[in-house]
Formats: structure tokens, sequence, C-alpha cells
């Protein structure tokens, strides 16, 4: 079992592999208001008990409960009474004043098949729990290292996750912009500032900067991203990332292209495009990748499923990546993902960005 990194892209824009609706709600939807009465089908209408923030036992459902549903009430409830912990342990009752802990857990469980490799199954987790006691600035994570989004368009199939317990700190944060320091014990220590630019009301530009020390070696992590809400169901995305280390020479790429559409409030389509390579020793495009993204939100608002085809053309080179074992070619794979979601976080949209314009 693998655990990805808790990306804060899921409190701070939008996170099309956590969920394409939240993409969706930032366009005007013309038929918003029937769509509005058929999600009475998957509505809970939450009601905070006074003596136990954590318990859910008030909140109204507008479906009959089965078993998953108390299944996944019990695990909200179990992953916010540790935040409370906190927040009573270092701020007192002050917890109650300043509301429930936010959590966000999400359960990826990914089944694969391609021509080369055949088989595979990949179950990963990430969470990220912050505590309000702490003027919500501070949070406890279960994270890896790589940006959950980009692991999902990259070419080629990713390193496994590594996972660790850790301390995420927001020293700096405000409608545009954020800098945290986080400590896991892997041992790791990073620091991020992330800047977000609202052009237009269409238009919107984001850079992320990363420094870390892991182990014996440090590393640097740059990316800019430009977005465009266009034609009112369709988000264009184009994502360039050059990554650093003291571990190689040079430097590793990636960019990539992708176009959502929204087809409705619980279904959407992406189309991707992407490639990476290096610099050193040799400058070598090593992968490009094309693939068709369907995703859908069912039965609950809290399940999802994706499935992907994709065609990738890859150069394998050896472990120090001196010389190619491997020429070009050409290979399919068949992605399917099963999803679900706990926690009651927030998660900021275009709009809010662009209130300070």
């Amino acid at each position: 079992m693998t655990v990805a990194r808790a990306d804060e892209r899921d409190q701070n824009l939008i996170s099309e592999t956590e969920s394409v609706e939240s993409n969706a709600e930032t366009i005007v939807n013309k038929d918003e208001s029937t769509e509005n009465l058929l999600d009475k089908n998957y509505d809970i209408a939450r009601e905070e008990h006074p003596d136990n923030p954590c318990d859910r036992g008030l909140d109204t459902h507008y479906y009959e409960k089965r078993w998953y549903d108390e299944t996944q009430v019990y695990i909200n409830s179990k992953f916010c009474e540790p935040a409370l912990w906190f927040d009573n342990f270092f701020a007192s009752d002050r917890i109650f004043d300043e509301g429930v802990a936010g959590t966000y857990i999400r359960w990826r469980n990914d089944f694969t098949y391609d021509e080369e490799q055949y088989f595979k199954f990949e179950t990963r987790f990430t969470a990220s729990v912050s505590l309000p006691g702490m003027e919500k600035k501070l949070r406890l994570t279960f994270e890896g290292d790589e940006d959950e989004d980009l692991r999902d368009i990259a070419p080629g199939d990713s390193d496994e996750a590594r996972n660790s317990l850790g301390l995420q700190f927001d020293f700096l944060e405000n409608a545009r912009s954020k800098f945290n320091v986080s400590i896991s014990l892997s041992p790791r220590i990073r620091f991020r500032y992330r800047y977000t630019l609202p052009l237009t009301e269409t238009i919107t530009l984001r850079l992320t900067q990363e420094v870390q020390k892991e182990a014996s070696f440090v590393s640097a992590r740059t990316r800019f991203d430009f977005e465009k809400l266009f034609y009112e169901h369709f988000l264009f995305r184009s994502s360039s990332e050059g990554k650093f280390s003291e571990e190689f020479d040079g430097a590793d790429w990636l960019q990539a292209f992708i176009l959502f559409q929204r087809l409705d409030r619980r279904t959407s389509l992406s189309y991707e495009a992407s490639a990476k390579g290096i610099t050193e020793p040799i400058s070598e495009i090593i992968d490009y990748r094309v693939a068709f993204r369907y995703r859908k939100n069912f039965h609950r608002r809290w399940l999802f499923y994706e499935i992907s085809p994709e065609v990738t053309w890859p150069i394998t080179f050896d472990g120090n990546r001196t010389f190619i074992e491997q020429e070009r070619r050409s290979k399919w794979r068949l992605f399917f993902r099963l999803e679900v979601h706990f926690g009651n976080t927030q998660k900021k949209k275009y709009t809010d960005y662009n209130k300070i314009r």
C-alpha cells in the first residue's frame, strides 16, 4: 500500500484529479436550477452537534442510508477526533469557538493494464488534517514527494510514492499567495511558495517554487500553470515543471496540456498530452503521452470512477541515464480508478481570487 502526497492544491485551487466537479462549479451553467433539483439525490444537510463537533449524527440525508454510508460517516468522525484532541491539548476550549477541524482524506484504487507490464494494482491514501485551534496554520499530513495531478498526466510509470507522517505550518497566506514549511519523518524539510494571479475573469496564472532537503541531497522544483476558461464548459491548462537535484546532473522537465470538458455536474472529460525529458548527460525527450479521461461522480457525492485509455512513446535508459537500453516505441495502456472522499474542507474557486482584483 502506498500513500501519495496530500497536495495543497486540494485546498487552494482547482484539482482535476480530486474532483473535476470542482472545476465545473466555476463555470456558469444555464441549467443550474434543474441540476440542483437532481442533486437532492446526493445531498447531506450538515448540522453541528453542540457538544461534539465531530458527531455527524444530526446530519440529514436526502436518500436512504446504507451500510457503506454509515462507514463513510464513521471514518469522517474518527479522522476529525484526533484533530480535536490536538486542538484541545494546545488551545484549550477555544476549539469550540473556532469550528470543526478541517479534514481531507482521499482513497484511490488504480487498476492498469499495458502491453509491456500487463496488470498492475495500486492503492493510495492522501490525508490532511487542519487544526483550527492553531489559527488554521498547522496541519497534520500524510504525504509523499510528488504532485498528484502531475503524477496522473506525466508519461511513463512514476516511481512508487514514498509516504511519511509530518506537520505543515503556513507562515504566510492570503487570497493570492501562500508560503509554508513542512517537516516529515522521512526525514525531510520542505519550503514551498505559491502565487496565483488572475489576469482576467477567465485567465489565471500560478507559480509554485519548492526547495527541500531530504536524506543527503537538496532539490528544487519550479512549476508554472496557465489556465483559461472558455465556452462555458471548457477549461484549458498548461503546466510546465523543472526539477534540479544533487542526485543528478542537469534538469528533469515536464510539459503537459489538458483540455477539460464538462458534460454535467457529475461527469467530465479531459483530453491530455504531455512530454518529459532530461538535459544531462544528454538532452533527450524520454517519453510522450496522449490520453483521454472519463470521470464520473456516481451513487454518492463522495464516490468517483475514472476510465482512461492512453498511448505513450518511451525511451528506456539505464539506471545512471548514460545510455539507451531500449529505443523509442509505442505502448498502449488502459487505466481504471475507483476513488472515495472523506472530510469537510473547503476549496477555493476562481471567484475567490478574482474578488481582490
